[in-house]
């Protein structure tokens, strides 16, 4: 049924569940799915302009790259369809999220259905590698973990940035990529960069109009459009194709947050029923609606940082030695790579696009090692490769730091590794909540109002919501924004 009837049909019921007014209910699923619906229209536009314009770029170089990239929704297809692993994939997850949620290891309940293909992709790559099922889907599982931890450590900053109650973002590809940024951030906020304001507000403050992200977009657009046919300036159709590539640009800056606003008009009611549902009757336990980053993607900083590293992404695969990485729908993903980075800059784009173009560098050694392994995925799962000889979605989610750890290093060594990494940041947020909180991005109110709500009291489960002192200090290694 595809995310945009399937979730609909989910928040609904859980809607249900918990007392919501059917009609309510009713209507604020129909919105989410309106907005998903047109979240998708409008990334469909800026995959059909940057891919041609990807391949161009390269051909003009005349460098060959074996490994095409056929984007998340083939990889998503792929990974539904090896070995049985997506079917059972999604109620081992819901009933391991559920128990976990029960003893209080995690607060986060992901309704993300759809996005579990991102468990079933990396067990079927470790499927591929071993043809052992029981490893692939403990591996696939513990990307599971992983994302669930991530959630709750995130979803305070989430909260305030973007305004949305409630929710938490336990999704595969975005939270990988947002943890691995943490260190890297820290170190570029150590440089002179660290000081230069580039907020969309500060870009608008300084540019004035030309700095509004329409036309943030048109330079992006035309500027990537006159790389393509450098060598072909003086012919009209070029400059038909440069000039179409502004215009969509444009679109996708001005008409993405208007999408991502239809889907949060149905999401924030529900979501802040729900959580006074709980509230009221669970005072000492606080829970977090798990949803895609889908709808943080709509912000200004993440739409910019996306387009900007476009050609980055591109020269790179060019110059890098050993790339195989061909670029072509993942350069549409782009959003869901930075929606996490958001609270963790603080919206700087300079910042997001230095840490995401030094992401940039493993990335495209992790899908190229990927590849073969997908390729014979893609074979396994009956996918038409239309006579490809390699195939990658180095974004989503070949080039992820988490493929690197659990999918092309020996399944025990990459089960112990994601487990040791999944139970250090829980116990890390169960000893420094206000310090982890704040480092994720959260303003210090923020952080302390988490700690307040989540890590006093008995917290309704098994496991200690506090390991400790009661009294954390966030000091100087908190956010360095605030």
């Amino acid at each position: 049924m595809g995310v945009s009837v399937l979730l609909p049909i989910i928040i609904f019921l859980i809607a249900l569940a918990f007392r919501v007014d059917v009609l309510k209910a009713a209507r604020s699923s129909i919105l989410i799915g309106i907005g998903f619906i047109g979240i998708n229209l409008v990334i469909g536009l800026f995959s059909e302009n940057i891919s041609p314009l990807a391949q161009q770029m390269v051909e003009v170089t005349g460098i060959t790259l074996p490994a095409v990239d056929v984007g998340w929704p083939a990889a998503a297809a792929i990974a539904f369809g090896i070995a049985e692993l997506g079917v059972w994939m999604i109620p081992l997850f819901v009933a391991m999220n559920l128990v976990l949620f029960a003893i209080g290891f995690t607060y986060t309940l992901n309704v993300d259905i759809w996005n579990y293909w991102h468990f079933a992709f990396i067990g079927g790559l470790v499927y591929m590698s071993t043809n052992n099922w029981l490893y692939s889907v403990a591996v696939g599982l513990t990307l599971g973990l992983f994302v669930l931890v991530a959630a709750d450590w995130t979803q305070p900053a989430v909260e305030e940035t973007f305004d949305t109650p409630g929710i938490s973002i336990p999704h595969g590809t975005s939270a990988p990529y947002a943890v691995a940024a943490i260190p890297i951030h820290w170190a570029v906020d150590k440089t002179p960069l660290g000081n230069i304001e580039a907020d969309p507000d500060a870009i608008q403050d300084r540019f004035g109009i030309l700095g509004e992200p329409i036309f943030v977009g048109l330079a992006i657009g035309l500027v990537i459009g006159i790389a393509a046919y450098s060598n072909a300036l003086f012919v009209a159709e070029s400059w038909y194709a440069i000039l179409t590539a502004g215009i969509s640009f444009a679109a996708v800056m001005h008409i993405l947050p208007m999408m991502v606003g239809i889907l949060m008009e149905g999401l924030t009611p529900l979501s802040e029923s729900i959580r006074n549902y709980m509230t009221s009757r669970f005072e000492d336990r606080d829970m977090a609606i798990g949803l895609d980053s889908a709808i943080l993607i709509g912000h200004e900083s993440v739409i910019a940082s996306s387009l900007l590293i476009v050609p980055i992404a591109i020269v790179m695969s060019i110059i890098l030695p050993g790339n195989d990485v061909l670029w072509g729908i993942d350069l549409a993903t782009f959003p869901f790579f930075f929606a996490l980075m958001v609270p963790i800059m603080n919206g700087n784009i300079v910042k997001m696009v230095v840490t995401g173009t030094i992401l940039l560098i493993p990335l495209h050694y992790i899908s190229s090692a990927v590849a073969p392994l997908l390729t014979q995925a893609a074979g396994s799962a009956g996918f038409d490769l239309g006579g490809r000889g390699l195939i990658t979605s180095p974004v989503a989610d070949a080039g992820s730091p988490a493929t690197g750890i659990l999918a092309l290093i020996p399944a025990p060594v990459a089960l112990a590794v994601g487990l040791v990494i999944v139970l250090g940041i829980w116990v890390a947020l169960r000893t420094w909540p206000q310090r982890m909180y704040m480092v994720a991005g959260a303003s210090e109110e923020k952080a302390q109002e988490t700690v307040e709500r989540r890590h006093t009291g008995k917290g309704g489960g098994l496991l200690p919501n506090k390991i400790g002192s009661t009294v954390d200090t966030a000091g100087a290694e908190g956010r360095s924004d605030d």
